[in-house]
């Protein structure tokens, strides 16, 4: 079974829960600052349990989620209560064509799979569920801090018990890998590593524009030092 498929349950909730409301709130606002009010339904893709359609909600936006995820979707609709949610892979979105009127994709949900085709798939769907002129948010980690920073071991303490974590780049994969071994099972994440200029061509080749890079949810300006890359533009 692919990793994506078996990490996203329960011990990911655990090891990731200092991923919080509060959080989202403020990346909610840095969302809100830049595209104001949106006529239409939008698309959170990659949802996870949907903290962010809950902010986004709340400042009167109308979101639909998806992930592939059941455990994270089951877990945030326990959570937050009813919300728009799809299961669903984001290569192969259920939805018609020029369907949302804006799309966000936060904290690194892109780059999981193995084949390069299949990771441009997921760009030219966000492209054709949105309708033209529809802003978009692209929300990924910044290469070459990430592994510039990277840390071999750690240990986490989590409800779970203590997460022992493994960190390494694969440079034939162009790769960021974490191994996770918590509450007796073990498990696999794996992220490509897409530098600005793929990630650029890859957006521009599926007719979207890009009018600004962030390296944080400040508003602070791209580099390579930035903790995150964070992409903002346009269906064409």
């Amino acid at each position: 079974m692919t990793w994506y498929r078996e990490w996203f349950g329960e011990e990911y909730l655990d090891l990731y829960s200092y991923r919080d409301e509060e959080e989202a709130r403020r990346q909610v606002a840095f969302f809100e600052e830049r595209f104001g009010p949106i006529s239409g339904v939008s698309l959170d893709l990659a949802c996870g349990t949907g903290r962010h359609i809950q902010e986004l909600v709340a400042k009167n936006y109308r979101f639909v989620g998806s992930d592939l995820s059941y455990v994270l979707l089951r877990s945030g609709l326990r959570e937050y209560g009813g919300m728009d949610v799809v299961r669903a892979d984001m290569r192969d979105m259920p939805f018609r064509d020029g369907s949302f009127a804006a799309l966000v994709n936060f904290f690194t949900s892109f780059g999981y799979f193995s084949e390069e085709e299949d990771n441009l798939r997921v760009v030219r769907e966000m492209s054709r569920v949105l309708r033209r002129g529809a802003p978009f948010l692209f929300d990924y980690m910044n290469v070459s801090r990430e592994i510039k920073m990277l840390v071999p071991r750690e240990v986490r303490e989590t409800e779970s018990g203590q997460a022992h974590i493994q960190r390494w780049f694969d440079p034939a994969e162009r790769s960021i890998n974490k191994r996770i071994s918590i509450g007796g099972k073990s498990f696999l994440e794996r992220v490509r590593a897409y530098d600005l200029d793929e990630i650029s061509v890859m957006f521009a080749s599926s007719r979207f524009s890009i009018s600004d890079i962030f390296g944080d949810f400040d508003g602070n300006p791209y580099s390579d030092d930035s903790r995150r890359l964070i992409v903002v533009g346009k269906k064409l």
